[in-house]
């Protein structure tokens, strides 16, 4: 979505310019229906479990239950990664972390960013829950040329960010976060993009609106999207076992590499029961061209019974969507 804003528009967003009420980005219905597409012969996503650990444990998060060990990939096989998505598709979307923050990693997650940016890679992404984005991470992040970070607040008071982002603070993260977007403004910085999300559920969805708006008035811009399971991993009320099913958007146009080099089923696949190869010693292209195209080609044919049961069972592909709100 956020190829699609102005590049001037989003600048005056971040410098506190243009502060009116908000209004939804406007998602393309086109778009939409092709999320539900196979790819094709490389995934449009890449997902890559460059460090596993996190500080904090969410209550709406699969990460709690995870059994695998912790681990941060090897510098050479990420660079193999990159190497390969260099040459097969540039634009695809990739994901730096996917079940760790990557400021555990401190200084050393600087130079994954500069080295896909040097590689030519056009979309570097990365979430967070903020917490440990200081000021100095904060300049390093710019400097480095990621071109989109995704905070998780989820809550617009401390009570409810307590509940759900369990060893946070809420205060902390607030700081953290306008500070970036103020030290973003002063340096006249087009990138990162800053989002911050919202996981809406019951726990907070009457703060919902409040939450939108302040942070739209800030200068970021919001990301809302619905509670997942995690394949079975949590709960999620939002999501109906009697809605019809179609194509999941993850198995459809994504890659999920563990940091072992693994490639789980999909980014709700938070222990790796499904693996469908190893990059250390396969291509990314062939993974996705082999196992995980007989997948595809299942939710393509609606074949869902066929799937294996981490994905059979699973309701997520329910919630693979997002609105995306900006100021006016």
């Amino acid at each position: 979505m956020i190829n699609s804003i102005d590049q001037k528009v989003k600048l005056d967003i971040d410098c506190g310019r243009n502060k009116k009420d908000y209004i939804t980005i406007p998602i393309n219905k086109d778009k939409d229906a092709e999320r539900r597409k196979d790819a094709g012969d490389f995934p449009d996503v890449v997902l890559i479990d460059t460090v596993n650990y996190c500080n904090l444990r969410c209550s709406m998060c699969g990460r709690r239950k995870m059994t695998r060990p912790g681990g941060i990939m090897d510098f050479k096989l990420y660079q193999k990664i990159v190497d390969e998505i260099a040459i097969k598709n540039k634009k695809a979307r990739v994901w730096l972390v996917f079940f760790g923050d990557p400021f555990m990693l401190q200084d050393r997650f600087y130079p994954l960013v500069t080295y896909a940016k040097e590689k030519g890679l056009e979309d570097v992404v990365v979430n967070t829950n903020g917490m440990l984005m200081n000021e100095h991470h904060s300049k390093k992040l710019i400097e480095s040329g990621l071109d989109a970070i995704y905070i998780g607040i989820d809550g617009f008071n401390p009570e409810t960010y307590s509940k759900l982002r369990v060893g946070g603070k809420y205060e902390m993260v607030v700081t953290n976060v306008k500070k970036l977007l103020e030290i973003k403004c002063k340096m006249k910085a087009e990138k990162p993009a800053v989002f911050v999300q919202f996981v809406e559920m019951k726990e907070n969805e009457h703060e919902k609106e409040d939450f939108i708006k302040y942070w739209t008035q800030q200068g970021a811009l919001v990301k809302v999207r619905p509670r997942l399971t995690f394949a079975g991993g949590t709960e999620a009320p939002n999501l109906d076992p009697n809605k019809k099913r179609y194509p999941c958007y993850s198995a459809m146009r994504t890659i999920n590499i563990l940091y072992d080099g693994r490639v789980c089923l999909c980014a709700s696949d938070y222990d790796g029961k499904f693996i469908a190869g190893n990059v250390w010693n396969e291509s990314i292209q062939s993974i996705w061209l082999g196992p995980l195209k007989k997948l595809r080609r299942l939710h393509s044919r609606g074949e869902y019974s066929s799937l294996p049961p981490i994905c059979r069972d699973c309701l997520d592909w329910q919630a693979m969507r997002a609105e995306f709100y900006t100021r006016n």
